[in-house]
C-alpha cells in the first residue's frame, strides 16, 4: 500500500515537471526570444531582429535548436567548454513552411535593388552554381549591418563578379544589366552600347573599376575557428562543402569584399566609340 502511495506521488511529480517543462519551453522560449540572451552573446543579432521585418517571428521558428542542443549546452557549461557564440543553422524548409515563403521557389522572380534587377530564385537552388548546394541564408544572412535576414549584394559580388577572363565578364555584365540597346546621354550627346559590341569591344574596355578586389580569403581568417587546421585550405571544393552546404556560415566571414558600382570610364572611350 505504501509503495503505491510512493509511486503515486512520483508520478505525479513527474507529470508536474514534465508539465512544467513543456510550458517553459511553448510559453517562454519559443514564444519569448529575449530568453535567448540570457544564455548567447546574440544581443547585436537580437537588436537586428527587433527592427527587421521579421520581428513577429519567434527565434525558434526558424533557428534549428531543440532539446539536444539545450542539453549538451548545458553540460558544456558545467565543464566549461560552453561557447556563448554558438554557429545555427537555419534549414531551408523553416524558411519554406506554410505562412511563411513557401511560394518563394514558385513565384520565384522579385525585382531587387533600386536598378530594377530581376532575380530568380529557383537557378540558384537547382543548378547548383559553382558545384555549391546553397541555402536560403547563402543570401540572406546576418552579415548585413543593421538588419537580419537580408540580402547583401557583396554576396552576389563575390560569385558573379570573381572571374578572370574578360569575355566571361562581358557575360556576367548582361546577367543584370540587360538594356544594352538603351541610348545613353555622354557629353552631350546620345550614345548607344551597339556599336562598340558590333566591333567587338568587351563591357571592361570602356567601363573601369567595375572589380575592386578578388574577393580572396586569407589564409589568417581560418584561425578564427580553427588553430592549426589549415592542411586542406587549398581544396575549394572541400571547403566550400564543409562551410557552405553543411554549415551555412555566411560567405563574407572568409571572404574579402569585391566592390563594385563606383563604375569609371576608360580615358581612351573617345577612341572606342
Amino acid at each position: 500500500m505504501i509503495q503505491m502511495k510512493i509511486a503515486a506521488i512520483f508520478l505525479i511529480l513527474v507529470l508536474i515537471l514534465s508539465s512544467v517543462t513543456y510550458f517553459f519551453i511553448k510559453e517562454v522560449m519559443i514564444e519569448k526570444p529575449a530568453i535567448c540572451k540570457y544564455c548567447h552573446f546574440i544581443t547585436p543579432y537580437y537588436n537586428k531582429w527587433e527592427r527587421s521585418t521579421h520581428n513577429m517571428v519567434p527565434c525558434l521558428k526558424c533557428h534549428e535548436y531543440g532539446p539536444l542542443n539545450a542539453l549538451s549546452g548545458q553540460l558544456r557549461f558545467i565543464a566549461g567548454t560552453y561557447n556563448p557564440r554558438p554557429m545555427t543553422n537555419v534549414p531551408d524548409a523553416n524558411c519554406l513552411q506554410s505562412g511563411c515563403h513557401e511560394k518563394r521557389l514558385i513565384e520565384s522572380k522579385v525585382i531587387f535593388t533600386r536598378w530594377n534587377i530581376v532575380f530568380d530564385h529557383k537557378p540558384h537552388f537547382t543548378k547548383h552554381p559553382r558545384g555549391l548546394t546553397l541555402h536560403c541564408r547563402s543570401c540572406h544572412s546576418d552579415i548585413v549591418q543593421g538588419e537580419h535576414m537580408k540580402v547583401s549584394r557583396n554576396v552576389c559580388f563575390l560569385c558573379h563578379l570573381n572571374v578572370k577572363d574578360s569575355r566571361e565578364h562581358s557575360s556576367r555584365c548582361t546577367v543584370c544589366h540587360k538594356e544594352l540597346k538603351a541610348k545613353v546621354r555622354y557629353r552631350g550627346k546620345l550614345f548607344s552600347h551597339l556599336r562598340p559590341i558590333e566591333k567587338g569591344f568587351q563591357c571592361g574596355d570602356c567601363h573601369t573599376s567595375v572589380q575592386i578586389g578578388d574577393g580572396g580569403v586569407p589564409k589568417e581568417n581560418c584561425f578564427f575557428c580553427h588553430i592549426d587546421r589549415t592542411e586542406k585550405y587549398k581544396d575549394i571544393e572541400f571547403v566550400h562543402r564543409q562551410h557552405v552546404t553543411n554549415k551555412q556560415i555566411d560567405c563574407l566571414f572568409c571572404h574579402q569584399l569585391i566592390e563594385h558600382g563606383n563604375i569609371k570610364l576608360s580615358k581612351d572611350i573617345d577612341d572606342i566609340i
